[in-house]
């Protein structure tokens, strides 16, 4: 006789092994990019913030794996410097044009829109202007990948909350709902027009989930004091929350699954050495390819967790 619990158990395996398959990932990722034959290639790095670590570690991984002749332009968080960068534009004369935030994208569609531009650090790209020479690196890891590892972590948690702009992420959590189904979660959306319809979103909603997932939401994620807000009315119910960004480590999460920086650079600069070869691109926006996962373990006791203690191995950084 098959029994639930035989189920259950199948059920966990299979999840295991495919999320052990997307780790094995990472030791297949992305060989280290050729270097051009032409020295003579040019590459326009417009960062838009030194001063974000992940931008610098992206930044720095994407030189690394090219040979090419490269000049560099820092927004440092401020005002555009439009004339910088049209008389570097006109100088340089790139032949490739490597953006490290969406701030520096949008500068490279306005200014250089005809020109072959690289994006990666860019929170939801489906919201930027897409054209055909734009190729990018996603900054999220594919919805369904997370929400099959986090079930691979907690297998008892069953119903996930989301709060969420239908303005920036009513199609997001269409798809969310599908691919969560297909692993035997569900997915409870609670929607809100501006930040300050956060908190009551929360207070209906935490009541009716296991945990919470915080998604790239602007209108969400509005302000550090909604963030504190977020991870105060969870902890109050023993709630945990699952993040896409090691940021939310420290005020909190119980699971981040993040994009691995290093492999967003050398995936950037496959692509960009891809270009300048003129070898086909078979996918114009690629998911990143490899993940770096943090396990808060001080908050699984503390909110009493069942955990699944096969997929500690996949751990890269445990907090206790």
């Amino acid at each position: 006789m098959i029994t639930a619990n035989d189920n259950t158990q199948a059920r966990g395996r299979a999840l295991g092994a495919l999320a052990r398959l997307f780790f094995l990932a990472l030791l297949l990722v992305l060989s280290s990019a050729n270097t051009f034959a032409d020295e003579s290639a040019k590459v326009l790095i417009l960062n838009s913030d030194s001063k974000v670590r992940k931008y610098t570690f992206t930044n720095n991984t994407f030189k690394s794996k090219l040979g090419y002749n490269i000049a560099e332009i820092d927004l440092l968080g401020d005002k555009v410097n439009e004339s910088l960068i049209k008389k570097t534009l006109s100088n340089f004369k790139p032949d490739v044009i490597y953006c490290i935030g969406a701030r520096a994208y949008l500068a490279a569609h306005k200014l250089a829109k005809n020109s072959s531009i690289v994006f990666s650090s860019a929170l939801n790209w489906k919201r930027l202007p897409i054209n055909k020479n734009t190729y990018g690196v996603a900054n999220e890891l594919p919805t369904g990948m997370q929400l099959m590892i986090y079930r691979y972590f907690f297998p008892a948690i069953n119903k996930i909350g989301v709060v969420y702009s239908e303005s920036f992420n009513k199609e997001w959590l269409k798809a969310a709902i599908k691919a969560a189904n297909d692993i035997g979660v569900e997915i409870i959306g609670e929607p809100v027009r501006k930040p300050d319809e956060v908190g009551g979103a929360l207070s209906r909603l935490l009541p009716k989930v296991d945990a919470l997932w915080i998604t790239p939401d602007p209108v969400v994620l509005s302000s550090t004091q909604a963030i504190l807000q977020i991870f105060s009315q969870s902890n109050t119910l023993k709630k945990p929350v699952f993040a896409y960004n090691e940021v939310y480590a420290r005020f909190g999460a119980v699971l981040v699954i993040s994009a691995d920086l290093a492999t967003i650079g050398r995936q950037a600069a496959e692509v960009a050495t891809k270009i300048l070869e003129n070898k086909t691109i078979l996918s114009k926006i690629q998911n990143p390819a490899g993940s770096y996962i943090t396990l808060n373990m001080v908050k699984v006791d503390k909110y009493g967790l069942d955990i699944n203690m096969e997929a500690m191995d996949s751990v890269n950084r445990l907090i206790q």
